[in-house]
């Protein structure tokens, strides 16, 4: 099957193209078939400034294929409701991990990725520039967005995206509290005193918000979240995304595959897009490396990856939009309160929960 292979075009260039790239070498696949797209240069500042969590199953795919970038592990997470006393932690060390996952910085990712790429030749062959429309053959979509094809689920919510300082050092605790108004993520840094703020709430607050100068914000944030890490400060510009969840309904049709972001757009409350994206690209690799050696079409190859992620994809995506929609009803606020406590004391549970989160729907 190797000559009938065809030339594979990867329309992207962020984490999740590269990752499958270097993934398809893995799988025996000739770097002289694969096309990756040529970045576009500098990388936009909000997007270079994001920062991102690593699922314990993600660093270890990263860590086959590249360098891993700096990174904050995350041993424990800190789950509860805002003016409500049940509240859940998840501990690696109860899990017997080395740690629940890990927070890095987008662009470092993007480096690491990159140098592992130049390394493989990946980086050689000429490919399109973004935009530009692929050559004939196998093209996997693996950035912007669901397009026409998807389904679309507006929470009315945007998230406030900054950086903070905190007094005192996190400890490698991320915490996650679910306020009246919408999730609030802080995640730890590589820097023992900084924090990855992900405050959801309506647009115009989250826009509100943004405009404040840094002491105002800081003063809101406080308030929201209360004293745990000592004093805050923001640390960083603050930028607006909306909440707005996009995934296709066909992931893979003729000679087309989409993988990552353009599959599927979801809610960072539970902080699985980029992992959903980086199973989506090992897994691709994967088919097609095996449809290769077992002499298969390349358009049986795909069908065969929309099957394997089916139950991953779609069990991600539905327990993201519940923890999203659920935690921001009032109504049901004492249910939440009762359900984490719940969780607090049944450790199958949240064993259960912990180990969906770091390695996906199986």
């Amino acid at each position: 099957m190797a000559d009938a292979l065809p030339v594979v075009q990867v329309t992207g260039s962020g984490p999740v193209a590269l990752a499958f790239a270097l993934f398809a070498l893995r799988q025996g696949i000739d770097r002289r078939r694969l096309r990756l797209e040529r970045r576009a240069e500098p990388l936009p500042a909000a997007l270079a400034a994001r920062q991102l969590a690593l699922s314990l199953g993600s660093w270890q795919l990263l860590r086959r294929i590249a360098r891993p970038p700096p990174a904050a592990p995350i041993t424990t997470v800190d789950v509860s409701v805002t003016g409500h006393a049940g509240r859940t932690r998840i501990a690696a060390a109860q899990l017997g991990v080395p740690a629940l996952g890990y927070v890095v910085r987008y662009a470092p990712l993007l480096e690491t990725l990159r140098e592992a790429a130049g390394k493989a030749g990946l980086l050689d062959a000429p490919g399109p520039a973004a935009g530009e429309a692929p050559p004939a053959g196998l093209c996997i979509h693996a950035e912007g967005d669901a397009g026409e094809d998807a389904s679309v689920l507006d929470f009315d919510q945007a998230a406030l995206l900054a950086e903070v300082e905190t007094e005192h050092a996190h400890g490698t605790t991320a915490w996650e509290c679910f306020t009246p108004e919408g999730p609030l993520a802080l995640l730890p840094l590589p820097e023992p005193r900084r924090y990855s703020l992900v405050w959801c709430a309506s647009p115009a607050q989250s826009r509100r918000r943004a405009g404040l100068d840094a002491a105002a914000l800081a003063a809101e944030l406080q308030a929201a979240f209360g004293w745990p890490l000592g004093r805050l400060a923001i640390a960083s510009p603050c930028f607006v995304a909306p909440m707005v969840r996009r995934t296709r309904r066909e992931v893979a049709r003729g000679g087309e595959v989409w993988i990552g972001n353009a599959a599927q757009a979801l809610h960072p409350v539970a902080g699985q897009g980029l992992n959903l994206g980086l199973r989506d690209a090992y897994e691709l690799a994967r088919s097609l490396g095996e449809a290769q050696a077992e002499g298969v079409s390349a358009d049986a190859a795909l069908q065969r990856f929309a099957r394997v992620r089916r139950t991953d994809r779609l069990g991600t995506i539905g327990m993201t939009d519940a923890l999203a929609r659920i935690f921001t009803v009032a109504p049901l606020r004492p249910l939440q309160s009762i359900a984490l406590a719940a969780l607090d004391i049944a450790p199958p549970a949240r064993s259960a929960l912990a180990r969906r989160l770091m390695f996906g729907h199986r």
